[in-house]
């Protein structure tokens, strides 16, 4: 029970004893008053009466007399009863008043009864007794002046005990306000939001504890801040270009091996080696700061090249004339035109003093299990070609034979109207070897995607090809091309949902970036998931970091109903943008999966254990868990284990296999 209740009914109860006491005392000190006040008018009268009868009472011929007198007085209704008696206890004058009572409830004579006593006195006639007069007053009257008193006593207690709880509501209000700010405090503080109370308490020992948990909350405030900082420093320090703000080379080796290696994405897509043919030139003869200059202004322009083009691009300054630009998952005509634009950007800040051009670019496809060296090589030898060409840039020759629009275009029709997908699942472990979660992954049969031209297919056939699936890192890249993203993230969803039930442990799916930001997926998905909280606790949605960066507020509403509907929120491939950060406070994910780039190897790489142990610090910070990815190496799950990450995943911690 809340402490302003217990107050609040407390204090109620020693009020209601207080007016319920009151009353009672009151209306029985009246009636004990009313019992004095009716002996005392029953004596007086029986005294009164007694000497102004006591000459007749002798002489029987005088008793109409007396009767006369005696009916004078009784006959004002003040009186119970008169008996009149000789000396020999006979009854000479007997005179009673029914015992009825008007205008007070029964209830109220049984409760509070009056008995009035009965008053007698000696009549006597010179020195000769002469008879006895009893006289008892009516009760009537006492009771109508009790039931008044009482009334009025009670309206009047009532009114103070109203006003009296409108005082103890202040009261209890006034003390139970801050520290209900308090606890609201605290609760903030545990989801690292950390809000000041502004109104403050005037009570001394209540403005202590309001002012203590504001300090508390303002050097939290700082330390998570302090964190934020510290994490970002140790990232712009390792990874980021000092002159132009760009990743530098080592950002690009992590994470241009990790794409390669990815073997969950099998991403594809193209390197775009952007060399400052003039650079060289530019310092000898203009000094280094106009070549600083140089190097910042085709950085800037490559930057607003990549804001304006809706590619999954990247920018790298590798050395001191060259750039990258990694296009992951992007088509072959996207990323020529996107190389033309750069070109023509270029050419138009040239200048005089660049004699041998602003830039030449060389564009080299890669896809998984490619090696950097080769994929540097062929953008190296596409570079040297536009070196010497009119257009400046240069497409390397590619021997892979891709599908076109129009047959991928096929490919995810016939999927989607077969309507159902089958998948691997790889789990997510602690070091205790408990499965968190096995996260999803969809594979397509390609001899089922891709109609038969024959009907003529042997067996055999059929069984070679029953394993032999679309690559995703193309098909997924289309699907985005040619708007079949969200339709394709439907699908797997729905399939997953479909044996959902059945399943031991909670299962992942990954969501597009694409899906995510349209308002039609988000009112599917709510109206797809099961309406038992317990399956939807099955589901753990994994979505990428950058869905946060470029995410609006409905992104957030629709996390928050995934939430209270019981489904888990990863956001996958974590710390590849530090901005992520500062929306997790809204977002409020369950876990945060780190990006592959910073856990290959990583107990050889210093700069990689103290920038996982900062985003790790942060996340804890928000009691949010943290998964590492691609884990190869007991080494590398030792090192990702001592710097307190929660769990782990990768072909060290289990393989793929089929669901059932």
């Amino acid at each position: 029970m809340p402490l302003s209740r217990q107050l609040s009914l407390s204090l109620l109860a020693v009020l209601i004893l207080v007016f319920i006491g009151t009353l009672w005392i009151n209306t029985n000190n009246t009636r004990d008053f009313v019992d004095q006040q009716l002996a005392s008018h029953a004596q007086d009268t029986a005294t009164s009466l007694g000497l102004s009868i006591a000459p007749y009472v002798a002489v029987p011929e005088d008793l109409p007399v007396v009767n006369t007198m005696m009916n004078a007085i009784f006959d004002r209704g003040f009186y119970q009863s008169m008996v009149l008696r000789d000396t020999d206890r006979n009854i000479l004058i007997e005179k009673h008043n029914p015992n009825s009572v008007e205008g007070v409830p029964k209830w109220f004579r049984e409760l509070l009864p009056l008995t009035p006593p009965e008053s007698v006195t000696d009549l006597n006639d010179g020195w000769t007794m002469a008879g006895t007069l009893m006289v008892q007053s009516h009760p009537g009257f006492g009771y109508q002046q009790l039931w008044q008193n009482a009334v009025q006593a009670f309206w009047m207690i009532l009114a103070v005990f109203i006003g009296a709880l409108v005082l103890l509501y202040a009261l209890v209000k006034m003390i139970t306000t801050p520290l209900l700010a308090v606890v609201k405090q605290a609760d903030a503080i545990s989801r690292q939001q950390f809000e000041q109370i502004e109104a403050i308490p005037r009570t001394p020992e209540l403005k202590r504890i309001v002012l203590a948990v504001n300090r508390m909350s303002a050097q939290l405030a700082k330390l998570f801040t302090q964190l934020s900082n510290q994490a970002e420093r140790y990232r712009d320090f390792a990874y980021q270009d000092a002159l132009t703000g760009v990743a530098n080379r080592r950002a690009f080796e992590l994470a241009f091996e990790q794409l390669l290696a990815d073997s969950e994405q099998h991403s594809q897509g193209y390197l775009l080696l952007i060399r400052l043919t003039s650079l060289n030139e530019v310092n000898s003869s203009l000094g280094y700061q106009a070549g600083d200059e140089y190097v910042a202004l085709v950085s800037q322009e490559l930057q607003n090249a990549l804001a304006q083009h809706n590619l999954n691009g990247t920018l790298f300054r590798v050395s001191g004339a060259d750039f990258v630009v990694l296009l992951e998952d992007t088509a072959q005509q996207p990323s020529v035109n996107f190389a033309q634009h750069i070109i023509s950007q270029l050419n138009a800040i040239e200048k005089s003093e660049y004699k041998l051009g602003t830039a030449h670019v060389g564009v080299g496809p890669f896809s998984f299990g490619d090696t950097r060296t080769d994929v540097l090589e062929r953008a190296d030898n596409a570079l040297s070609g536009a070196s010497v060409s009119t257009d400046r840039w240069q497409l390397a020759q590619q021997e892979e034979v891709h599908h076109s629009d129009t047959e991928w275009r096929a490919q995810l029709n016939t999927i989607l109207q077969q309507n159902h997908a089958d998948f691997v699942a790889q789990p997510i472990q602690n070091k205790q070897g408990e499965t968190l979660y096995a996260e999803w992954f969809a594979r397509f049969n390609s001899s089922a995607a891709v109609p038969s031209d024959s009907a003529e297919h042997s067996k055999a056939d059929s069984d070679n090809k029953a394993h032999d699936y679309l690559p995703m890192g193309q098909l997924v890249p289309a699907s985005v091309r040619l708007n079949y993203a969200q339709k394709l993230d439907e699908l797997l969803i729905a399939s997953a949902l479909a044996q959902l039930p059945n399943q031991q442990h909670a299962i992942g799916l990954n969501v597009s970036r694409l899906s995510l930001s349209q308002s039609s997926f988000h009112q599917w998905l709510i109206s797809a998931l099961p309406q038992d909280s317990a399956a939807c606790a099955k589901l753990v949605l994994e979505i990428p970091e950058r869905a946060l960066v470029n995410g609006t507020q409905d992104l957030v509403l629709f996390i928050q109903k995934l939430k209270t509907r019981g489904v888990r929120i990863t956001v996958e491939r974590f710390g590849a943008q530090l901005a992520a950060i500062t929306h997790l406070r809204k977002v409020r994910p369950d876990y945060l999966k780190l990006d592959g780039r910073y856990v290959r190897n990583i107990h050889n790489e210093p700069d990689n254990q103290l920038f996982v142990q900062s985003l790790v610090n942060i996340a804890h910070g928000l009691n949010i868990q943290v998964i590492a990815e691609m884990v190869e190496s007991e080494a590398e799950a030792k090192c990702l284990t001592d710097l307190f990450v929660d769990h782990l995943q990768g072909y060290y911690i289990g393989l793929p296999v089929e669901t059932k």
